[in-house]
């Protein structure tokens, strides 16, 4: 072999051995960088994503408000239930159980009211009554409609007639069944939620009554049947008489004549008192009287 071909094999030699070279050394440190990527996102899995909440820093006791030192902003590794994300949002509120020092501050520490409990207007009570659909309108009695109490008293004692009166007048129903609002157009119940509800409790209607009609409502409630009665919706922009038998915030009018109306106490015989209904006159029949002896037993009647 001449020499001039011995340079030519060495040089493709070292040439070939040049491109191994770096083909070897891209291969290596594509392996490194796929190594390091791994172990990053490794770590990133294993550390433990943390939030900010605010923790009590000494012993928070109840009915106490809580002072600003009381409490920090602080990460946490687990995420509490209703956390508060401010030292703004606790400051001065009362907490009804003791917190410990360390604790979360959450909203179950403390008393929020319900959304039935902001609904009932100044000078009212909420009175659930029990509700069938007959009672309640066929059931088509929704949150926020107004209906009159209707009362059905039957003869006997203290009452001398079946009577049926309007027993309160403008009553405003915050909730009806479960419900304290609408529910949105086209949501359905689970079928087997429905029917489990149904048969695990009775229904009920929940009326705005006002303080000095709650004994009223009572005692009617117990003594005979109740009625619902559902009142149209008036025009557009009519507004709605207040009075002191509505479900309405009274106006200082209203207000007035609800003091002078008279004690809250009623009874039996003042809620079935005479002259409400008045009975027919009774006729005294004329003509021959005739006696008729059955044995030990007689009787007059008179012939007409």
């Amino acid at each position: 072999m001449s020499s001039n071909t011995l340079k030519i094999v060495a040089l493709v030699a070292v040439l070939l051995a040049a491109v191994l070279a770096v083909i070897g050394y891209r291969y290596s440190r594509s392996f490194a960088e796929k190594a390091e990527q791994a172990q990053k996102a490794e770590a990133e899995r294993q550390q433990v994503k943390q939030t900010l909440a605010v923790v009590a820093v000494k012993p928070l006791l109840a009915y106490k408000p809580i002072a600003r030192d009381a409490v920090a902003l602080v990460p946490v590794t687990i995420v509490p239930k209703d956390p508060y994300t401010s030292i703004d949002q606790v400051v001065d509120k009362v907490p009804l159980i003791d917190i410990d020092a360390g604790a979360p501050v959450t909203g179950r520490y403390f008393n929020e009211s319900s959304l039935l409990a902001r609904a009932i207007p100044e000078g009212y009570k909420a009175v659930s009554v029990e509700v069938t659909d007959v009672i309640a309108v066929g059931g088509f009695i929704r949150p926020g409609d107004v209906v009159d109490v209707m009362l059905f008293l039957r003869g006997g004692q203290s009452i001398n007639d079946e009577q049926a009166r309007v027993l309160l007048e403008g009553v405003r129903v915050l909730a009806y069944q479960e419900q304290v609002i609408d529910r949105p157009e086209g949501a359905e119940d689970d079928p087997k939620e429905k029917k489990s509800r149904a048969s695990s409790r009775q229904r009920t209607a929940v009326l705005a009554v006002a303080d000095r009609d709650i004994t009223r409502l009572m005692l009617g409630a117990s003594a005979g049947e109740l009625r619902l009665a559902l009142n149209g919706v008036k025009p557009d922009g009519a507004t709605a008489t207040i009075t002191a038998d509505s479900g309405l915030p009274l106006d200082d009018a209203a207000a007035k004549a609800a003091e002078r109306e008279r004690s809250r106490q009623i009874s039996l015989r003042q809620l079935a008192k005479p002259g409400t209904v008045t009975p027919p006159p009774e006729v005294t029949p004329t003509g021959p009287k005739v006696q008729i002896i059955r044995g030990a037993d007689s009787a007059v009647i008179v012939v007409q």
